[in-house]
């Protein structure tokens, strides 16, 4: 499907059964509670024959397997930034003289989530993915304060630290509301807006789904046990691909126990106004950058007649439906994600560094 524009939906194969558990082994109490080394080394995979290292990551090599040209392979640096009383933590994918491009993530997910598109993207962007407050290794409020506004506050810090010119925003579910309501109250400070599964309104059963996944059990035996029940919800991944981004979701317990790295008291969070549908539809109408909705073709997130509205709603938008993916539509997909957004580029002539 595509909305606002006159070319096909985005069509590939489904990632590559070969994609690799990037990161090689279940996360240990030490990788999960702090700095994750740039080059340790259980972030390479090794040659069984000659017992000698491949060259590239495996986060590279997964990439590359799950379909996707990766022009300049690299491993992200760990950052942190103190921003409205809470340190958070982000991913710095390099090249700082290019563009910026800022990446966020859903609601019980992490930075790490959009590994494959800042791969595939940093010869062009200086790549920016955000572990929101609550979420991965940022810190947790104190007062449960995950209302979209704090959500948006802390974006618009952390553009300010890195002194960032007109950065491209790319957002999936929550961090694609985050983003629009950011675009919106910015609307001459952002270059571009790329909103993955996320609207004003969404349905049912879409909204059910993620929920019963995130209001199950906090407390795992194994590592294992999170893998499985991970595939259970998503079953369009690999083991090794969800053991792979699982790595950085989770942390062991003293105990030995498994759990979430995010704040339990995001299921509790109160919704506030700009939740809302009335105020998120008043977001969009403001916002002014060029913009590309993108939702995946077996989601059911997002009603077709909400896209539209979308569309309707924010001047010269598209709307692009990727093939072999549901909700988490970067991930399930990660070429076709990643097509979609270099033709909305090329469409909009948005310019990072040239290809």
């Amino acid at each position: 499907m595509s909305i606002g524009a006159t070319h096909c939906p985005i069509t590939s194969a489904a990632p590559s059964s070969e994609a690799r558990d990037y990161h090689a082994s279940s996360p240990s109490v030490a990788q999960v509670a702090g700095r994750r080394p740039t080059s340790s080394p259980d972030s390479r995979t090794f040659d069984s024959a000659a017992a000698t290292p491949i060259s590239e990551p495996a986060v590279v090599q997964a990439a590359r397997a799950a379909g996707l040209h990766i022009v300049s392979p690299a491993e992200p640096e760990d950052r942190w930034v103190t921003v409205n009383g809470l340190r958070l933590h982000y991913l710095d994918w390099g090249n700082p003289q290019l563009p910026a491009l800022i990446f966020l993530h859903g609601f019980a997910q992490q930075a790490h989530s959009w590994d494959f598109a800042a791969l595939a993207l940093r010869h062009r962007f200086h790549c920016v993915s955000l572990d929101l407050r609550g979420h991965g290794d940022s810190d947790w409020s104190p007062r449960a304060e995950y209302e979209l506004d704090y959500y948006v506050s802390d974006v618009e810090a952390l553009v300010r630290s890195l002194a960032c010119d007109r950065p491209v925003v790319c957002g999936l579910s929550m961090g694609g509301r985050t983003a629009y309501t950011y675009a919106a109250r910015n609307p001459e400070g952002v270059r571009a807006l790329i909103v993955a599964e996320a609207a004003p309104e969404s349905r049912l059963a879409g909204r059910r789904a993620v929920s019963d996944f995130t209001a199950g059990t906090d407390e795992f035996d194994t590592f294992e046990d999170v893998v499985a029940r991970t595939l259970a919800y998503n079953p369009r991944r690999t083991p090794e691909q969800v053991r792979g981004s699982l790595r950085h979701s989770v942390r062991q317990r003293p105990d030995g126990k498994w759990t979430w790295k995010w704040d339990p008291a995001l299921r509790q969070a109160r919704t506030a106004s700009l939740y809302g549908p009335v105020a998120q539809w008043a977001a969009l109408s403001r916002v002014r950058c060029p913009t590309l909705f993108v939702l995946g073709a077996q989601s059911e997130m997002v009603a077709p007649e909400t896209v539209r509205r979308m569309v309707a709603a924010v001047p010269g938008s598209i709307a692009e439906t990727v093939e072999n993916a549901g909700h988490l539509v970067a991930g399930d997909n990660p070429a076709g994600f990643d097509a979609a957004v270099k033709r909305f580029f090329g469409r909009t002539g948005v310019q990072g560094m040239p290809e």
